[in-house]
């Protein structure tokens, strides 16, 4: 691959991962901003964390060692290496904006029903999904069966039906703090914006087809991990409050 798509890549791989990291870093670290939204937002920054630190660095490392072709072994395991983090991302963000759609739409019902453990169950299950999408990748490939395009096609279409969720929330927006819907308005966004255009093969492209697409798509999915902590996170008062916190401190 060309000289610029590496000096981008490694830009916003670099970039993903600190963002991510301090997210991670800050919820971990500060005992009142360990609430259950923000477990979700701990949760899916680990996974574009994961995914900015394998995505283009895989690639690269890939790239110098001649043996390892996108059908070669080492080629496989990291391509869905790299499958399962971005996937594991999209579900954990799904939840995400559930557990928002929830928490806006029927505020009464969400102290009973987001307890602990379904906080746990939901976050759990974010992450058993793709293992398991990324499981059933690997046998249909080691058994030769060429229909990984199918099940990933019905996989963003299943993501892509997320949609539906801010439709009531949008409606709730006379009824609750205009801050928390904009901040999940945004959220749908960003998400539906990025992953709109990574379909175009699932749905667009036979199996005769290349989508030969790595220059755009694999930049596009680390800016998209890279978005999610400023979107989902920055947004949200209570992380504004403590990062407002650090950076006044320092200056002291």
């Amino acid at each position: 691959m060309e000289t610029w798509f590496w000096v981008l890549g490694w830009f916003l791989s670099i970039l993903t991962m600190v963002v991510n990291g301090f997210v991670i870093f800050l919820v971990c670290n500060k005992r009142q901003l360990r609430t259950k939204t923000n477990a979700f937002v701990v949760s899916l920054a680990v996974a574009d964390f994961g995914f900015g630190m394998i995505a283009v660095p895989s690639l690269f490392f890939c790239s110098l060692v001649t043996e390892c072709t996108p059908r070669s072994k080492e080629g496989l395991i990291v391509a869905f290496v790299r499958i399962f983090t971005f996937y594991a991302s999209g579900i954990n963000l799904v939840s995400l904006v559930l557990e928002r759609y929830i928490a806006v739409v029927k505020p009464l019902k969400y102290m009973t029903f987001m307890t602990r453990h379904r906080v746990i169950q939901m976050v759990v299950t974010s992450w058993g999904i793709p293992f398991l999408f990324t499981l059933t990748m690997v046998s249909i490939t080691l058994s030769g069966i060429d229909h990984a395009r199918t099940i990933r096609g019905y996989l963003d279409r299943t993501l892509a039906k997320k949609s539906r969720l801010s439709q009531p929330v949008a409606r709730a927006k006379t009824q609750n703090k205009a801050s928390a819907v904009k901040w999940v308005a945004l959220v749908t966004c960003v998400f539906l914006s990025c992953y709109g255009i990574l379909m175009r093969c699932s749905l667009f492209l036979t199996d005769n087809q290349s989508c030969n697409d790595y220059h755009y798509k694999i930049p596009l999915q680390v800016i998209n991990s890279g978005i999610n902590p400023i979107a989902y996170a920055f947004f949200k008062r209570d992380i504004q409050q403590e990062c407002k916190r650090l950076l006044f401190k320092r200056r002291r």
